[in-house]
């Protein structure tokens, strides 16, 4: 510990009490202000604030709810290196408007100001409300924000589905579309028959083919059904009609009447 300024007038009240009120009588005596040292030990800097504030009330040269304390850093913040502070205090009786002062500790030039304890309560008061604002607006923002990020969601969930319906429904027109193409197609290779004709075919083929028969494709070509498979025995199994082998792989339906 640094040995403090002028111990005279931090030790002895009754000194201290001399030199605040050495004024003439009847004038109004400035507000006097008493600094000191105070060395704190190497630290983080709120760690050496916190430990140089327990120090400057620990020391006051009056009870602490008889004066005001400004703290100053007088020397800069080093990891591995101890802070050197001044304490500074003003009778609270004497400060009656804001008012600067400057001081010197050890050699070093400190600018402290002290204001009336009414203004610091209304600082407070306005910090308080400024703060309390700037939280209103930020739950404001933030309940905005998510609001527009959940309506978004919804949004986006809402046109899936829709894209979602609208693929179906699409994959529905178009396989009702293959559908047509496909009886057109039918109608337009034999006019003379009726769709029916091919489809019944088409349908006897499929129920009557052999489980392990390997067809490839089905034609219709002039009122006559034909297949494409590999197997060198017939793919059917259902005597009730005709097939024949017409080349290899391919297999010609008779038409229904026709039985073996």
């Amino acid at each position: 510990m640094r040995t403090p300024l002028d111990l005279r007038l931090v030790n002895d009240d009754e000194a201290v009490g001399d030199v605040l009120h050495d004024e003439a009588p009847g004038v109004a005596a400035p507000p006097r202000v008493f600094a000191r040292a105070v060395q704190t030990p190497a630290g983080w800097p709120w760690e050496q604030v916190r430990g140089a504030q327990l120090a400057a009330r620990h020391q006051a040269p009056l009870p602490m709810d008889q004066v005001c304390l400004r703290l100053k850093r007088l020397t800069p913040w080093r990891p591995v290196q101890g802070a050197l502070f001044a304490a500074c205090y003003v009778r609270a009786s004497e400060i009656q408007e804001r008012f600067e002062a400057e001081v010197q500790v050890e050699g070093r030039p400190a600018r402290v100001v002290f204001e009336p304890p009414e203004a610091l309560a209304r600082r407070a008061r306005r910090s308080l409300l400024v703060g309390g604002a700037a939280a209103a607006v930020a739950a404001l923002l933030f309940v905005s924000v998510a609001g527009a990020l959940l309506a978004r969601a919804q949004g986006e969930e809402q046109l899936a589905v829709l894209e979602h319906d609208a693929a179906v429904k699409l994959q529905r027109v178009e396989a009702a579309q293959l559908v047509r193409r496909q009886s057109a197609a039918l109608a337009a290779a034999s006019p003379g028959d009726r769709v029916a004709v091919p489809l019944t075919d088409l349908a006897w083929a499929m129920a009557a083919r052999k489980p392990d028969a390997r067809i490839e494709a089905w034609r219709w070509d002039h009122g006559v059904s034909r297949v494409q498979a590999r197997d060198e025995a017939s793919p059917f199994a259902d005597p009730r009609r005709a097939v024949t082998r017409q080349g290899v792989g391919i297999w010609r339906i008779e038409p229904e009447g026709d039985g073996r």
